[in-house]
């Protein structure tokens, strides 16, 4: 299927009505900058039947294979393929149907998953109970795991000593050394075993704390991700400024014996540029490694070693940036991974993917519209055979290569190129005989009466056959059926503007190869429209939970009004917590739901003048839990009990897991 869905014109037609020759369907931009480098191909990626039964119904946030080639994917979510009971870690056999005799678990997230080569799984995450296969009790074990290849708890991994935690915050890396079996991890903690350990550790192959491993002062701030290279030597990635003692920011690499290793220098000694990434916000995400050596790093900063590396980067062997790769994102990134080939494949929270120099930070070529999944060349340009369409309409926090021709992507997701996959689905070069349609979200989004209005849809098939346009609420606004101008109501009043995008069956040509195409799956788009004088807050999901003993942390991300006034916040639960300062903070007092309430009391800008807008609220799950001070067996919690706070609460508020931009989960 190399040569489908050539940039090149063919030929379409629809029932009775004759046929005509026309351009592929792509984005206008995509398109020109396409045709002016002479490209040839340009496959449709779109989700194949994998994950059809409901997918993860929260987030994904890990996904491995195993020796077996099945999945075990790991994350915030309480249902699998709309099955009950398969809580923060799951596994799909190799023939993609959902393997419900491995039901594990836990209380919290799962961040990390690696796959030993026995096939034991190591997880890690923000949990404290684990509830293994063929169980109806909870083991406490905060933060890493060790499940055999069935589900249950490995009794071989030892657990933290009498009065102690094993990881007193999530585990975010995990990498298992093939030479003796040990185990590196990093994270957000401060003490492994009640031993102080910041942020980077080494566990025997039995569990234990590995003494041996000297970290100093370790890291002092969060560390994202572990990989060992070939040599033994280990890279951390996260949100960190300063390792032993030493100022390096995002990105290290320690000896095999825990030391920082002073070879890996990011600004080649350069007291003008900062030792690593910088600038844009934290942390660097994920690290790929590539067989020369290379690496790739991906996150939201802009900036790496003085030079301009938005989002996603390469490094030389020692640390510093490769200039001649010169990728770039306009937004976060939180995934990286390497195809067989050698092409790149990022995931995160973006729109646009393209160049810029490095040293002037200009744009090099067009930038490619890609949401929120994307493929570079070995060189780091674009790839732009590898379309994904309408892209993912939320977060995508992993991405797992399947050969060259498929990909695992994990997020917060519920459309994937308009198709509905919830959490994971995997993208392959769409059949012939189907389209999809890929419809932009409107920009901006929002309308406030008084300005000017222009919205035309301009949806597109992947197999060339036009697109026809409804407007799902004619009493705010109607759509011109053929050329997708819409029109707000006059007056103007206060709701949501939804288009819908339907392409019929047709036929399409691809290589002299005429193909019947199927109906496209339609697709919608929203505007946000407000009457003169109307506002509303736009307050999006906080971190679910936060451990008491955190101490204060920011609202992020914060709320906004459609009219552009500020917005205050109050606790809506004093007992709980309080809020207030410049620049905001939350302080938690006491476990339970600490409430959080977004308020605009009303006023004028240059927009005009405004009502007060009705209340929005955000609910933080405040958590104290305790060591174990006699049995680690307790009770396990169902989701069907009223104790299962977190998650009940992440049930109300589909989309679970809101890691903050700065440092997700602390």
């Amino acid at each position: 299927m190399a040569n489908l869905f050539k940039l090149k014109a063919k030929t379409h037609g629809r029932g009775t009505r004759g046929r005509q020759v026309i351009r592929r369907a792509a984005p206008s931009a995509l398109l020109a900058w396409a045709c002016t480098l002479g490209l040839a191909n340009a496959a449709v990626y779109a989700p194949d039947d994998f994950a059809i039964g409901g997918g993860t119904n929260l987030e994904t946030m890990v996904m491995v294979k195993d020796g077996s080639n099945r999945l075990v994917v790991g994350g915030l979510f309480n249902t699998v393929e709309g099955q009950l009971g398969y809580q923060g870690v799951a596994r799909y056999n190799a023939d993609d149907s959902h393997d419900t005799a491995f039901k594990v678990k836990t209380d919290e997230f799962v961040k990390a998953i690696a796959i030993q080569p026995n096939g034991k799984i190591l997880i890690g995450g923000q949990f404290h109970w684990v509830t293994p296969s063929n169980s109806a009790t909870a083991t406490s074990i905060w933060g890493i795991a060790r499940l055999n290849a069935d589900g249950t708890l490995d009794s071989g991994f030892i657990n933290a000593p009498a009065g102690k935690v094993k990881s007193n915050h999530n585990v975010r890396g995990i990498a298992v050394q093939p030479a003796d079996g040990k185990i590196v991890i990093g994270g957000y903690f401060t003490y492994i075993d009640g031993v102080a350990r910041n942020r980077i550790a080494r566990l025997n192959a039995n569990g234990t704390l590995d003494n041996s491993f000297n970290v100093g002062t370790g890291a002092n701030g969060n560390i994202e991700d572990v990989k060992l290279q070939a040599d033994g030597k280990i890279l951390i990635s996260g949100s960190f400024t300063n390792v032993q003692g030493t100022a390096i920011y995002g990105v290290a690499r320690l000896n095999a014996n825990g030391s920082l290793d002073t070879s890996f220098v990011p600004n080649a000694g350069n007291p003008a540029a900062v030792n690593g990434a910088w600038t844009g916000t934290f942390p660097v995400y994920q690290m790929a490694l590539q067989s020369d050596g290379k690496i790739l790093i991906n996150g939201g900063t802009l900036q790496y070693a003085g030079k301009y590396h938005a989002g996603v980067a390469r490094l030389n062997s020692n640390g510093t940036p490769d200039n001649d790769f010169k990728s770039f994102i306009n937004w976060w990134g939180s995934s990286v991974a390497l195809q067989p080939d050698g092409k790149i494949v990022v995931g995160g929270d973006f729109g646009m993917v393209g160049e810029r120099n490095p040293d002037t930070n200009a744009v090099i070529g067009a930038d490619v519209p890609r949401r929120r999944i994307a493929r570079f060349n070995t060189d780091g340009t674009p790839d732009t055979t590898f379309d994904t369409s309408n892209g993912a309409d939320a977060w995508v926090w992993a991405v797992l290569p399947d050969g060259n021709d498929r990909l695992y992507i994990g997020g917060k997701f519920n459309l994937v190129g308009g198709i509905v996959r919830h959490g994971i689905a995997r993208l392959a070069e769409l059949d012939p005989t189907k389209q999809i349609i890929n419809f932009p979200v409107p920009d901006p989004a929002v309308y406030n009466a008084g300005g000017a209005f222009n919205w035309t849809a301009g949806a597109t098939s992947s197999a060339g056959i036009p697109v026809a346009y409804t407007s799902l609420n004619t009493a705010v606004c109607t759509v011109d059926e053929a050329t997708g101008v819409v029109t707000p109501a006059s007056p103007v009043v206060t709701g949501e503007c939804t288009i819908v995008a339907n392409a019929p069956a047709g036929t399409q040509t691809i290589d002299g190869t005429p193909y019947d195409v199927a109906a496209a799956a339609p697709v919608q788009q929203t505007m946000q429209i407000y009457a003169a004088g109307d506002q509303a807050i736009t307050f999006p999901p906080q971190t679910p939970s936060r451990l008491l003993g955190d101490g204060g942390f920011p609202i992020e991300p914060v709320a906004t009004a459609s009219s552009g006034l500020p917005v205050t916040y109050t606790s809506l639960t004093p007992d709980k917590c309080t809020v207030g300062g410049t620049p905001v903070m939350v302080t938690p007092l006491a476990a339970g739901p600490c409430i959080i309430a977004a308020d605009q009391s009303g006023g004028t800008n240059n927009q005009g003048t405004f009502t007060a807008a009705a209340q929005v609220t955000r609910t933080v799950n405040v958590t104290d839990p305790q060591p174990p001070v006699a049995t680690p067996v307790q009770p396990v919690p169902t989701l069907e009990a009223a104790g299962l706070g977190l998650l009940s609460l992440l049930s109300a508020g589909l989309g679970g897991l809101a890691l903050r931009r700065r440092q997700r989960a602390k």
